[in-house]
């Protein structure tokens, strides 16, 4: 996809932006052995303050706490965590619902887009590109797509982030069980172990995780003026990449890691399906 220099800009901008407030974000939470560090825990007595930092103050700690409070209505920290994964879920539904149908959107004119492009291949000279650009531009009017609105998207990664963090960090965490796993143990120390259980939800982490990326392409099918482009192609290898790394860090952190990205995958999917019925195949058809 081309860019002028003025879209090139801002998202650079942008980029180092979320940057910093993702490296704001990410802390040290467990040791060599997988434990929690005991200045990084939190629980019910854990001040909300400044003191703890910006993002801590602002996302983390209320997250956190909004876990603990789901947790005492239901019994166990097990539910707190998927409780509070729909409920941020919920929250960012309306960014989300512009999002996808952006990407939709972008997605069912790659093809065009491609030809345009292979029209312009090794014209490098101003006002080919300019032309190019023109000619781009005008398709996203036709087909009513704004090419920032899939960037939309990156608004909510400090509020995953968050989550991540939140559920790396409540203390009660750690001694807790959730149909006999352990959700303070790590699976690989499990699986080592011989305790061949925790490769289950692994494998559900992995099926899941993969199935919430593919999604998008799945329903993209239900579509008739749907084309295989070569960036879907290439997307194909990084989506088994993502898959894997994501399998990996379950292996390797608290088993409630899993059982978070497994509600995230989850709800993934059923929000990309009812995005794509009714919020892009019935619109359509109005």
């Amino acid at each position: 996809m081309y860019l002028d220099q003025r879209t090139k800009k801002f998202l650079k901008v942008f980029a180092l932006v979320a940057f910093v407030f993702v490296l704001t974000g990410c802390g040290q939470n467990l040791d060599a052995k997988g434990n929690l560090l005991a200045d990084r825990a939190i629980n019910s007595a854990t001040p909300w303050s400044l003191d703890a930092g910006f993002f801590d103050f602002i996302l983390t700690i209320p997250i956190a706490k909004g876990i603990l409070f789901i947790t005492d209505i239901l019994g166990n920290v097990a539910w707190g965590v998927v409780g509070m994964t729909i409920f941020i879920n919920i929250l960012i539904l309306p960014i989300m619902i512009k999002s996808t149908v952006s990407t939709q959107k972008m997605q069912m004119l790659q093809p065009e887009l491609e030809k345009i492009q292979r029209k312009y291949a090794g014209r490098k000279d101003q006002a080919s590109q300019m032309r190019q650009s023109a000619e781009m531009q005008a398709l996203y009017k036709k087909h009513d797509v704004s090419m920032f609105s899939s960037f939309t998207t990156f608004l909510t990664l400090p509020i995953m982030l968050a989550m991540w963090q939140s559920v790396q960090r409540i203390e009660i965490l750690y001694q807790a069980t959730f149909f006999g796993l352990n959700l303070g143990t790590t699976p690989m120390s499990q699986i080592t172990s011989g305790n061949w259980v925790y490769i289950i939800i692994v494998a559900i982490v992995g099926i899941t995780q993969y199935l919430a990326i593919e999604i998008n392409n799945i329903m993209l099918k239900r579509n008739p003026r749907y084309k295989v482009s070569k960036q879907q192609k290439s997307m194909k290898t990084m989506n088994i990449v993502m898959t894997a790394m994501i399998v990996w860090f379950a292996l390797s952190m608290p088993t409630a890691m899993s059982l978070y990205w497994i509600t995230t995958s989850l709800v993934t999917i059923i929000r990309t399906v009812y995005i794509q019925i009714y919020h892009v195949e019935k619109k359509k058809d109005q």
